[in-house]
C-alpha cells in the first residue's frame, strides 16, 4: 500500500512575489468561472512535481517564474519548487532540511524529478524492456484531465508503458516480478532471434548447394591461384607500358617542340606581314612625290591662269595677266624642277625595291610556316600512331587483367564468406542454444516468482470490479446495468462495452472516468498491494452530464458518491467551471472569477489577452 500523500498548497512566483491557493482539505473543490482556471492549477501542480505530459497555460508560462506545491507524505513536509527557465525541481523536506535539485528532463545518467516524486508518493519507477512506469503514467492515475475525458481512457500514454503501470500500482506485479517478467520477454525475445539467424543462415547455405569444407578449400585454392596469375600478368603489362611510355614521352616531347616552332613561325610571318604595310605607305609617298615632281619638271605649254599656249603671244584678244612679262628666272627654276624629279623618281625606284625585298622575305616566312605545321603534323602523327600501336593494345589488355583479377578476387572472398558461414552457423547454434536456455532460465524464474500471478490477477481484477461497480451504478442506476474491470487489461466495461463503445454516451463516458479513479482512491485504502497516493484531481468531472433535471440529477449523484468516498484518510480536489448543484458535507469550496482569480497577484492583461 502507498504512503500518504496530500496537496496543501500551491503558490506562483511573479515579480519576485511568492502568492497562491490553499488546498489543504479532505474535499476541495475549486470553481473557475474564466474558464480553464482549473486546468491551469491542476497542470501546475503537477508540472511542480516533474510531469512532462502536463502543457502550461500562457498565464503561467508568460509570468511565472516559478511554481511551488507544498504536500504531505509520510516523511513529513515537502515543498517542490519548479523553475521554469532552467526546467529544474528543488524538493525540500521541512522536517529534515533534506534538499534535492533534479532535472525536469535529465540527461543520460541523471535522475529526474518525477522519479523523486514517485519515491515520494511510494511508487518505483521503473525502466523494463517491457515498459516504464514513470510519473506521467501514474499520473493518469490519480489525475483526470478535461482534454483525456473522452473516448480514451488513458490519454497519450504509450500503451506498453500503461499497461506495466496499472500491472505495478494495482498489485497485480511486485517490482521484483515486472521486471523478471521483462526479463524473461527479452531473454525469448533474444532466444527467437538467434534461432531466426541459425534458420536464415542454413537457408543461405542451402542455396550454395551445402559444399563440404574440402569443397570450399579447393574453390579457395583455384581461386587464389586466378588472382596470382592475374597480378603477375598486370605487372608484366605495367613494366612494359612503363618502357614504351619512356619512348613515347621523347616523341611527344618532339611533337611538343614542333608545335613550338610552329608557333615561332607563325609569329615571324606575322610580323613580316606587318612590315609589309609600312613599306607599302611608303612606297605610295614615294610615287605620289614623283608625280609631283614629274608635274613641276615637265615644261608649261599653257598659261595657268587662261590655259592658252604661252608661244602665241600674239593675236587677238586681251593678254593674260600672268605671263604679260618676260621671266629672266626660268631656267634656273626648270634645273632645280629637274633635279627634284631625279631623286623623286629615286627614292620611288628605291622604295620598290625595298617593298620588293620585304615580300621575299615575308614569302619566305609563310613558307617556313607552312613547313614547320607539316613537321608538326607528322611528329603529333608519329606519336599517335605510336600511342595506338604499342600502348593503348597494353593498356586494354592490362584493363581486362585487373578486371580478371577484381572478379577472382570477388569469388575468392564469397568462397572464404562462405567457408566462414560454417564456422558462423556452428557459433550461432551455440549461442542460440545458450539464448534458449537463459531464456527458459529466465522462464522459469518468472514462473516460479510469478506463482499464481494469474489467480491473484483474477482476484485482483474481481475485487477492482466490485469497488468500480459500487461507484459506478449509484451514479447513474437507471443507465448502468453492470460495471466490471477487465482482467486483462484493468480497463473499465460499462454494460459490457469498453469506453471507445460508450463513445456516443458523452454522459456514460464522463461517469465512466469518474468511477474510474474513484475507484483507485478506495483500491489505495482498501487494498494493502495496490500502489496508489490517496489523492485523486479530477478536472471537470461533470462535463458531458448534461444540464437541466437530468444533468442536475447525475451531478448530485456523482457528488453523493464523491463525498461518500473522501474521508480524513484521503484527498480528493474537483475543478469545474460552474457551481455545484449540490454541496455535500465536508466540502470545502472557492470561487473564483475575473475579481478573484485562480493565481491571485497575476496581472489582470493576462485574462484579457
Amino acid at each position: 500500500m502507498a504512503g500518504k500523500f496530500a496537496f496543501l498548497k500551491e503558490e506562483f512566483l511573479i515579480d519576485g512575489k511568492w502568492d497562491g491557493i490553499d488546498l489543504d482539505a479532505s474535499m476541495r473543490h475549486l470553481q473557475a468561472g474564466i474558464g480553464s482556471g482549473g486546468s491551469t492549477i491542476s497542470e501546475a501542480a503537477f508540472a511542480a512535481l516533474g510531469a512532462t505530459s502536463v502543457i502550461l497555460t500562457p498565464v503561467i508560462a508568460e509570468q511565472c517564474d516559478a511554481i511551488r506545491v507544498e504536500f504531505e507524505t509520510e516523511e513529513g513536509l515537502w515543498t517542490a519548487t519548479l523553475e521554469l527557465a532552467a526546467q529544474q525541481v528543488a524538493f525540500l523536506n521541512k522536517s529534515t532540511g533534506e534538499v534535492e535539485e533534479l532535472p525536469v528532463r535529465p540527461e543520460a545518467g541523471e535522475r529526474a524529478a518525477g522519479c523523486f516524486s514517485l519515491a515520494r508518493m511510494g511508487i518505483p519507477a521503473m525502466e523494463t524492456p517491457r515498459g516504464n512506469v514513470t510519473i506521467d503514467t501514474v499520473l493518469v492515475l490519480v489525475y483526470l484531465q478535461q482534454h483525456h475525458a473522452g473516448r480514451d481512457t488513458f490519454g497519450s500514454v504509450s500503451v506498453a508503458d500503461m499497461n506495466l503501470t496499472l500491472e505495478v500500482c494495482f498489485g497485480v506485479l511486485s517490482e521484483e516480478t515486472a521486471r523478471l517478467k521483462a526479463q524473461a520477454r527479452a531473454a525469448r525475445s533474444r532466444a527467437t532471434r538467434g534461432a531466426t539467424a541459425v534458420r536464415k543462415a542454413v537457408e543461405q547455405r542451402q542455396k550454395y548447394g551445402l559444399p563440404t569444407s574440402f569443397d570450399l578449400d579447393m574453390e579457395q585454392e583455384r581461386y587464389a591461384k586466378a588472382v596470382d596469375e592475374h597480378a603477375a600478368e598486370l605487372l608484366r603489362l605495367a613494366q612494359e607500358i612503363e618502357q614504351h611510355q619512356g619512348v613515347l614521352t621523347g616523341r611527344d616531347a618532339e611533337a611538343a617542340r614542333g608545335l613550338q616552332a610552329v608557333s615561332s613561325a607563325g609569329t615571324a610571318a606575322d610580323r613580316a606581314h606587318q612590315a609589309l604595310a609600312s613599306m607599302y605607305e611608303r612606297r605610295g609617298l614615294a610615287r605620289q612625290r614623283l608625280a609631283v615632281a614629274e608635274e613641276a619638271a615637265r615644261p608649261r605649254t599653257h598659261c595657268p591662269e587662261c590655259a592658252q599656249s604661252l608661244e602665241a603671244r600674239s593675236g587677238e584678244g586681251p593678254l593674260c595677266p600672268v605671263c604679260r612679262q618676260p621671266d629672266p628666272g626660268l631656267p634656273a627654276r626648270q634645273a632645280q624642277r629637274a633635279q627634284e624629279l631625279a631623286r623623286a623618281g629615286e627614292a620611288a625606284l628605291a622604295a620598290d625595291a625595298e617593298l620588293r625585298d620585304a615580300q621575299r622575305i615575308a614569302h619566305k616566312a609563310v613558307d617556313a610556316r607552312r613547313k614547320t605545321e607539316q613537321d608538326a603534323q607528322r611528329l603529333a602523327g608519329r606519336t599517335a600512331a605510336y600511342r595506338a600501336q604499342e600502348i593503348a593494345p597494353r593498356e586494354a589488355a592490362r584493363a581486362r587483367a585487373r578486371a580478371a583479377e577484381s572478379d577472382a578476387r570477388a569469388r575468392l572472398e564469397a568462397v572464404k564468406a562462405r567457408r566462414q558461414e560454417l564456422a558462423q552457423i556452428a557459433e550461432l547454434e551455440k549461442n542460440a542454444a545458450a539464448s534458449s536456455l537463459r531464456a527458459d532460465d529466465a522462464e522459469k524464474a518468472w514462473t516460479a516468482a510469478e506463482g499464481d500471478a494469474q489467480e491473484h490477477r483474477q482476484q485482483t481484477a474481481k475485487q477492482l470490479s466490485q469497488i468500480f461497480a459500487d461507484i459506478a451504478i449509484p451514479m447513474a442506476p437507471d443507465k448502468i446495468r453492470n460495471a466490471v474491470i477487465d482482467p486483462k487489461t484493468l480497463a473499465p466495461k460499462i454494460n459490457n462495452r469498453s469506453l471507445k463503445q460508450l463513445a456516443r454516451s458523452a454522459g456514460l463516458v464522463s461517469i465512466a472516468h469518474t468511477a474510474y479513479h474513484l475507484m483507485a482512491l478506495e483500491a489505495a485504502r482498501s487494498m494493502p498491494l495496490v500502489l496508489l497516493p490517496r489523492c485523486q484531481w479530477l478536472d471537470a468531472p461533470l462535463d458531458g452530464l448534461g444540464g437541466g433535471p437530468e444533468g442536475e440529477r447525475l451531478a448530485n449523484a456523482v457528488l453523493t458518491v464523491c463525498a461518500e468516498i473522501t474521508g480524513a484518510d484521503a484527498q480528493l480536489i474537483l475543478t469545474t467551471p460552474q457551481a455545484l448543484p449540490a454541496r455535500p458535507q465536508g466540502l470545502h469550496a472557492t470561487k473564483h472569477d475575473s475579481t478573484k482569480p485562480l493565481i491571485p497577484h497575476a496581472r489582470p492583461e493576462s485574462h484579457e489577452r
